[in-house]
């Protein structure tokens, strides 16, 4: 294992190599006690890693629900959060000229991120999907004070779910856990090279204060518009320029796979089919003048996404269940081996002051499965069985997902959630909020338990202890829920969720799979249903490819996932994402250097300072009464 060893450069010659992988657990255990574990030799677990790292978080989760809402994707805060970490503390030991011994250390950075991504990653509890679902379908709106408290009971679950298969699955089994590799090696070079760290938070500075400049110009003041690229008749359908930064940053971080999976079911949807559509009579104005006639050129994106939207759900559940049917097998022995005793049980008294006690896992079950099967009852009238059934559901979910997360840095949590749907819709039939709001349980629960894996294999290679990185996930998740509750509050205004302001594809998705499970597909239009099967069908059909095709091959197959959003999300959205991504590719081979050092930081500094910036004029014109 290359991926284990400490980030002291001077010291490496001197640490004896690891252990093969087919050595005894035990074996590695001692390998990484004796040359990697730094948890009681280092400052690790801080109250201002803490406080930092909340505070990041929270604001990042501004950001994520953004982007969440306008995208459907979520966007990591590790990386992102050790650079401004970093950096702020570089300049405050520069100014109080802080003792050397008192910097602030790689391990703290490690607990900062890990606070940070808990609380940017809140917004996976539901506020992208099933929360805005459930105003879709039912009307229901949570107050300020129940999502907070409905994000806990859906987080912390998430965080007692990691703790029982953390030593199987890093340990044991040492999965790749691509992101924490990443984030570890992040947090060596910065550390390692303040010149390095210096360089990439100026970069991230200078991108974030574009992204404000430009939210500020477009939503301060007005003076920059919708450019109607393609004619003014396309513009009304959105197949325009849209004056953002933020799609552009995500596509470059998406890469080309994606984006151009994206523009041409983009380009199909809103610049072909819309004509296709209106001349058979499929779709109609949504609202016109008294008196007016209802032409092709009033046609405008809800009137299109409110039919198109069916065969994209069809499209992504399908590729979904059926990649998740195809990997049950591989994904059941997982589960086996995943609670099979351990090799390293009988040295387990190595560790047994280092790693989280079994004993946080039971507590934290009674607790938060308490606590989440109360909420259940209380806010959406869910029985006190089928509530118990969801966290069952979400437990063993969750075990999978991080099974996910290790091997393909991929956490399927909306896969994750549509089973849960699927059980409930058999079992509570004709009860949406039920449906909803047990499998956000699921995949709140996947993603917070994916995210803290992730956050544990880059401790792992730093040599942190996992029983204050558990802390640190608990201190984020506290703050933020309420900072991702009042990000909430603030930028959405439900009446706009399913438009181009908010298009909420996860949360489209969401409630078309529970009206779908509640009133049956007799209440479906027939082109509509036709639509579906069709596209059910090809999703089923490359989720099938997908397993049979070598992994050189398999990469420039296209992204269902991206083929499906694209088809609810505005035009303008899916061509920001390529020219972000084309952006990336360029700078790749032109200057692979700086593309390897600046894309992530500059891409991250735009999407980070847009929203921001954004956010702040929403909410300085909400709190004015605008």
């Amino acid at each position: 294992m290359t991926n284990t060893t400490p980030g002291n450069a001077e010291n490496a010659a001197a640490i004896p190599r690891p252990p093969p992988d087919d050595a005894p657990v035990a074996e590695h255990d001692r390998y990484w006690v004796e040359n990697v574990y730094r948890g009681d030799t280092m400052r690790q677990l801080s109250f201002r890693a803490l406080a930092s790292g909340a505070i990041i978080g929270s604001i990042m989760s501004f950001s994520n629900l953004y982007v969440g809402l306008k995208t459907g994707w979520g966007l990591g805060a590790s990386i992102t959060a050790t650079i401004l970490a970093f950096a702020f503390f570089t300049v405050v030991q520069q100014i109080m000229g802080t003792p050397e011994k008192e910097h602030f250390t790689e391990l703290e950075n490690n607990t900062m991120q890990t606070a940070a991504s808990s609380a940017g990653y809140m917004t996976s509890a539901g506020l992208v999907s099933a929360v805005p679902a459930l105003y879709l379908t039912t009307g229901k709106t949570l107050s300020f004070g129940q999502t907070v408290i409905w994000l806990l009971g859906v987080t912390l679950l998430g965080i007692v779910a990691a703790i029982p298969v953390k030593r199987k699955l890093i340990n044991e089994e040492r999965l790749v856990f691509p992101s924490g590799i990443a984030c570890a090696e992040t947090i060596r070079s910065l550390h390692a090279v303040g010149s390095e760290g210096v360089a990439r938070a100026r970069m991230l500075g200078l991108s974030g204060a574009l992204g404000i400049v430009v939210a500020i110009l477009r939503d301060g003041f007005g003076l920059l518009a919708t450019i109607p690229t393609f004619g003014r008749a396309l513009a009304t359908k959105t197949v325009a320029m849209e004056p953002s930064l933020v799609m552009i940053g995500a596509g470059a971080l998406m890469g080309l796979r994606v984006t151009i999976s994206m523009i041409v079911a983009a380009a199909i949807t809103f610049g072909v089919a819309p004509q296709l559509l209106f001349d058979a009579g499929f779709i109609h104005c949504g609202s016109i003048d008294t008196g007016a006639t209802c032409t092709f050129d009033a046609i405008q994106y809800r009137d299109i996404t409110s039919w198109t939207l069916w065969p994209g759900v069809a499209v992504m559940v399908a590729h979904s269940l059926v990649g998740l049917a195809i990997q049950s097998p591989r994904m059941i022995k997982g589960l086996v081996r995943t609670f099979s005793r351990s090799q390293a049980n009988s040295d387990s008294e190595l560790l047994k002051d280092i790693e989280v006690p079994g004993t946080w896992f039971w507590s934290g079950l009674a607790v938060a499965g308490t606590f989440s099967i109360a909420l259940q009852n209380w806010l959406f009238a869910i029985p006190i069985p089928y509530a118990i059934l969801s966290v069952v559901l979400a437990l063993g979910l969750a075990f999978v997902a991080a099974r996910s997360v290790g091997e393909t840095d991929i956490n399927p949590t909306g896969a994750m959630g549509k089973v849960t749907q699927l059980v409930f819709g058999g079992v509570l039939k004709g009860q949406i909020a039920p449906n909803l709001m047990a499998a956000c349980v699921t995949g709140g629960t996947a993603s917070q338990a994916g995210d803290l894996m992730t956050d544990l294999k880059t401790g792992y290679i730093l040599g942190a202890k996992p029983r204050h990185q558990v802390i640190a996930q608990f201190v984020g998740v506290l703050v933020g829920s309420v900072f991702a509750t009042l990000a909430y509050t603030v930028l959405v205004q439900p009446d706009q969720l399913g438009g181009t302001t908010w298009p909420a594809p996860a949360a489209i998705i969401w409630a078309k799979v529970a009206e779908l499970l509640s009133q049956g597909l007799e209440h479906i239009e027939p082109h509509k249903l036709v639509a579906m099967e069709i596209a059910a069908g090809v999703g089923a059909a490359m989720a099938i490819l997908e397993v049979f095709l070598p992994a050189k091959v398999r990469r420039f197959t296209p992204s269902i996932a991206g083929i499906g959003i694209a088809m609810m999300i505005p035009f303008w959205n899916s061509l920001s994402m390529l020219i972000g991504a084309l952006a990336a590719l360029i700078a790749s081979v032109w200057t692979p250097v700086f593309h390897e050092r600046f894309t992530v930081v500059i891409a991250s500094g735009v999407i980070a300072g847009e929203t921001l910036a954004a956010v702040a004029i929403l909410a300085h014109r909400f709190l004015a009464g605008g």
